[in-house]
């Protein structure tokens, strides 16, 4: 990689006296409490420190215009201010990429880490450097610094990654963080399922924040699942061996559901329910060589899903959906009580409402499918 300073010119200033920030008032002679790293965003109600305390010395000209900054201050105390600099994201790919494609939201998930580079140039940092970076996501702003000097710059790319990562995806991290909101969209069988991040479930965050008033939101989502839609996903699920023996079963149930009909809404919720633990529990056979029960199947695909997106706060959300899988998939259910939700307890024994069997819960059999087939 060529040094990006040959082509991104960063304006150099020197003397740079800069190791930390105050985060309160102090009188001379007393404890100050400094602060040496950190991230601030926009959003923050009250923020401890301003964002022009650290950009206003190098970008005093600039600041009411600012969308994005970058400053390396070296060991020399020279100070690197760039006006442009190039800047990469890895995330997880939905589907298939190709060299030169243009990627949106829709086409991936769970940021990694961000670095400073293009395909031919990167911006040289270095464990003695201090940083200070400003980025723009939608409408709101983020800070990251860290003038420690000390940086390990393999985990400075993870953590800028996860800090633009909980920025870019704020909304869905409060909505999953709102016990209310997140708990009443899983009694409902609905979860940020990999597939439906972004747009998509954004209709769905927007139906329960408004009180499940307009059903029209869930209509609209449901109504985007159309058979190129569906086809344009689990045409990768053949490529995983424990998908592939299950194909003809799998493409019923589908097929069922796009008949977009009562009788195939309750074909396609019996045919893809009893699949869902076939599936996990024949990967689960495979690793350990015995019949899992409900619980080990619970934790081993909440294990695989760990391991497979170990990033901070995964949009993947494992753990979620080990909590998922307990609420709504592995329900027991209640004859005294009534508690018949959909389940494979009351499918498998016969016991679940006929008015479950709708065209909501067979997509969400699908997009279990998919999710499973993400995390294995």
């Amino acid at each position: 990689m060529k040094d990006a300073d040959e082509l991104y010119k960063p304006e150099l200033k020197y003397n740079i006296q800069i190791d930390g920030i105050a985060l309160e008032s102090a009188s001379s002679g007393s404890k100050v409490n400094v602060i040496q790293s950190g991230f601030i965003t926009s959003i923050q109600d009250d923020l401890p420190i301003k964002f022009d305390t650290l950009l206003a010395p190098f970008y005093p000209k600039k600041l009411s215009s600012l969308n994005k900054a970058l400053v390396i201050i070296k060991k020399d105390k020279t100070a690197k201010i760039y006006p442009d600099f190039p800047l990469s994201m890895y995330a997880n790919a939905r589907g298939d990429v190709v060299e030169g494609q243009d990627i949106t939201e829709e086409d991936i998930f769970d940021i990694k880490s961000i670095e400073f580079k293009d395909k031919n140039y990167e911006v040289n940092i270095e464990a003695t450097d201090k940083i200070i970076f400003l980025f723009r996501v939608k409408w709101a702003f983020g800070l990251y610094f860290d003038l420690s000097s000390n940086i390990d710059v393999q985990k400075l790319k993870e953590s800028i990654g996860y800090f633009y990562k909980r920025l870019f995806y704020s909304e869905l991290y409060r909505f999953i963080e709102n016990k209310g909101y997140f708990e009443t969209s899983i009694k409902d069988g609905w979860f940020p399922f990999i597939r439906l991040i972004g747009n998509n479930f954004n209709k769905i965050m927007t139906y329960y924040k408004e009180g499940k008033k307009h059903d029209f939101h869930i209509d609209e989502l449901i109504q985007i699942f159309t058979k190129e839609k569906i086809e344009s996903f689990t045409k990768y699920w053949w490529n995983k061996g424990i998908f592939n023996t299950k194909k003809k079963i799998l493409e019923a149930g589908i097929n069922s559901f796009l008949r977009n009909d009562d009788e195939g809404f309750i074909n396609c919720i019996n045919t893809l329910y009893p699949q869902i633990e076939g599936i996990m529990g024949s990967d689960y056979f495979r690793v350990h060589n015995k019949k899992p029960s409900f619980p080990e199947l619970k934790d081993y695909i909440k294990q695989k899903g760990e391991s497979k997106y170990n990033t901070l706060s995964s949009i993947a959300f494992p753990s979620e959906f080990y909590s998922y899988l307990d609420k709504t998939v592995f329900e027991n259910f209640d004859l005294t009580t009534g508690k018949v939700d959909l389940s494979r307890h009351t499918t498998s024994h016969g016991y679940a409402d006929a008015n479950d069997f709708n065209k909501a819960k067979a997509l969400q059999s699908i997009l279990i499918l998919d999710q499973i087939y993400f995390y294995l």
